[in-house]
Formats: C-alpha cells, sequence, structure tokens
C-alpha cells in the first residue's frame, strides 16, 4: 500500500510537515522503515512518504473553511 493508495490527498503544506518532521527523526537515529540506498535524509523520508510507511497522522478540523459557502464574498 503506498500514498497513492490512501483515500484523501495531502495538502502541499501537510506533506512538506510530514517529511519535515520524519527527516529530522531520522537525522536524530531513528530506524529507517524501507530499504534503500539513499543516505540523505529528507530522500529518505520522500521516499517513505511516497511507500507511505510514515507513521504521522495528520488531525484535520471539519468544516474549516464553511464560511466561504455561508457568506457570499466574491
Amino acid at each position: 500500500m503506498g500514498i497513492k493508495d490512501l483515500p484523501f490527498k495531502y495538502t502541499r503544506f501537510e506533506k512538506a510537515r510530514i517529511i519535515g518532521a520524519r527527516a529530522l527523526q531520522i537525522a536524530m537515529g531513528a530506524p529507517i522503515l524501507i530499504e534503500t540506498d539513499k543516505t540523505d535524509p529528507i530522500e529518505i523520508a520522500i521516499e517513505e512518504f511516497e511507500k507511505g510507511v510514515i507513521p504521522i497522522t495528520v488531525k484535520r478540523r471539519a468544516n474549516r473553511f464553511v464560511w466561504l459557502e455561508k457568506y457570499e464574498m466574491f
């Protein structure tokens, strides 16, 4: 199961935060979750993200931007 199999899509901000946090973990000595020849923590984190193995959860607020629908501003 990879990132393309998930029922939702991460925003570019969520993706950057996940990869950055995971790269920091790897740089601090956390175990690498995939087999790879890469040594740069950011490249390893990107590869882990693409394979969908990073154990980080994103919480989103429901109805966060509802006000745009209620009030016709444009």
